[in-house]
């Protein structure tokens, strides 16, 4: 029953249309590494780099600040709300770097915690109500200690209290409309439209948890989505390192998108990031070669500037 719980969350994630985050939970899928010694699930930090690199030449950043379903192979992958924490924190302050988001990175320190905490306590428990969870992570909030500088710590000191005053508000149905940078107010804003009134999403970054939310909570997900096939078995794969069962080495091999310039229409390769693939297109126009090429996880468009 958790297993399908699980895989129907991760698949419901992906009920958007936004493809920049799709690819980015994609990709925290495929660098997820499962050590059973220790019990936990880690990002394989290496191929996460790599990753990025050929993202950056296939799509575009997301434009808003929701983006907190990037964290949620980590979070559904391991089953330890703790060690599940501590990959979140270490993850999300990665993307905050690649996103260039510096200036927020105490609200998504504090946002990760969460959600990380939200969705630990639903998959336990789907049946608890609006004040349990807002209490449950409010206590979360009180307690959360990280290791910052002495500067640092005074700002995030600062940014945990007015969080506390946040849920407090939401507690007592104080709420406040869906708005640009504010990370912890629209999450807190899905929990009060899933449980109390439902309102128009202001972006697919808010869509995407909702959704997974709501999946938890009816254990059913939406199977007629793009690409549906790859994405189940990714939802199956995630239940699969839970258990530690996939036993996944680390990725020890370098690898660049532009070694791709070299293909030709209908070559087929194996690629160290997109595993075996197929060109499809490969056409010049506007300064800008465009590669096509097809995979298991779907199409990719490369498009690499002439310098």
């Amino acid at each position: 029953m958790k297993d399908d719980l699980i895989k129907n969350c991760y698949i419901s994630s992906f009920d958007i249309e936004d493809t920049s985050l799709k690819h980015l939970m994609i990709i925290g899928t495929k660098c997820l590494i499962d050590n059973k010694l220790q019990r936990n699930v880690y990002v394989d930090n290496k191929r996460l780099k790599d990753e990025l690199i050929y993202f950056n030449f296939y799509e575009n950043k997301p434009q808003y600040m929701d983006v907190l379903n990037v964290l949620l192979p980590i979070i559904l992958s391991n089953t330890n709300i703790q060690k599940s924490e501590d990959e979140v924190l270490s993850l999300i302050q990665k993307y905050v770097k690649y996103l260039k988001r510096d200036k927020y990175l105490f609200d998504y320190i504090l946002a990760s915690v969460l959600y990380n905490s939200l969705i630990h306590n639903l998959i336990d428990n789907p049946n608890l109500e609006y004040e349990e969870i807002l209490q449950s992570i409010k206590e979360k909030m009180i307690g959360l200690q990280i290791e910052l500088d002495k500067a640092s710590m005074i700002k995030f000191q600062m940014a945990r209290i007015k969080a506390i005053q946040i849920i407090d508000n939401y507690i007592d149905l104080k709420i406040c409309d869906y708005a640009e940078n504010e990370l912890i107010t629209n999450l807190l804003n899905v929990i009060y439209d899933i449980y109390i009134e439902d309102r128009e999403c202001l972006n697919d970054g808010i869509l995407s948890m909702k959704k997974s939310i709501l999946s938890i909570l009816s254990a059913e997900a939406n199977l007629n989505i793009e690409n549906i096939d790859f994405i189940s078995s990714m939802g199956a794969y995630i239940t699969k390192l839970r258990k530690y069962s996939i036993n996944k080495s680390p990725y020890n091999t370098g690898s660049d998108p532009r070694s791709l310039i070299n293909l030709n229409q209908g070559d087929t390769i194996v690629d160290p990031i997109l595993n075996k693939i197929q060109v499809i297109s490969k056409d010049f126009s506007n300064n800008i070669l465009r590669i096509s090429v097809k995979s298991k996880s779907g199409q990719y468009t490369f498009n690499f500037k002439r310098v």
